[in-house]
C-alpha cells in the first residue's frame, strides 16, 4: 500500500517536535512495536520500539537542540527518502548533524524500518543553499 504525502508529513513534523524536545518516548512511539533501526551503516541494529527508546535517550543526551530541518521528502511506495539538518550543543562544543533518512512505513502510519546515514561536523554550520530540495 503506497504512503500518502499526509502520512509522511505528520510523522517527520512528530519526529521533528520530539527532536527538538529531547524526548525520546516520543519519538518511539512513531515506530513499529518490533521496527527495525539502522543508526548508521557501520553500528549494530536496533530492534523493536523499546530498544528504539534507549538508543534515542543515549543519543538525545546533548545540552540542547537548536535547530532541526527536513528536506522535501522523496516518496515511493511505503518508502521515504528525506534528508535532515539539525544543530546541537553537546557537552563542550556546538556540533551540525547532516542526514538522509530512508524510512519504510507500515500500512498503519508508523515506521517499521529506518536507515540513516549521517556526517557530524563541529560548530554550527549553515545548509548549502537550496539544500532538503
Amino acid at each position: 500500500m503506497p504512503t500518502t504525502r499526509l502520512i509522511v508529513n505528520r510523522w517527520i513534523r512528530n519526529y521533528t517536535k520530539a527532536w527538538l524536545k529531547k524526548d525520546a518516548k516520543a519519538i518511539a512511539t512513531l515506530f513499529t512495536e518490533d521496527a527495525v533501526y539502522h543508526s548508521h551503516p557501520f553500528r549494530p541494529v536496533t530492534l523493536g520500539r523499546k530498544s528504539i527508546m534507549d538508543y534515542t535517550l543515549g543519543a538525545l543526551d546533548v545540552e540542547q537542540v537548536y535547530e532541526v530541518r527536513f528536506g522535501k521528502p522523496v516518496v515511493e511506495g511505503a518508502r521515504v527518502a528525506v534528508e535532515y539538518w539539525t544543530t546541537m550543543r553537546e557537552k563542550v562544543e556546538d556540533v551540525t548533524l547532516a542526514g538522509c533518512i530512508i524510512l519504510h512505513f507500515a500500512k498503519n502510519g508508523l515506521c517499521k524500518e529506518l536507515n540513516d546515514y549521517w556526517v557530524l561536523q563541529t560548530g554550527r554550520q549553515q545548509a548549502p543553499l537550496n539544500w532538503g530540495h
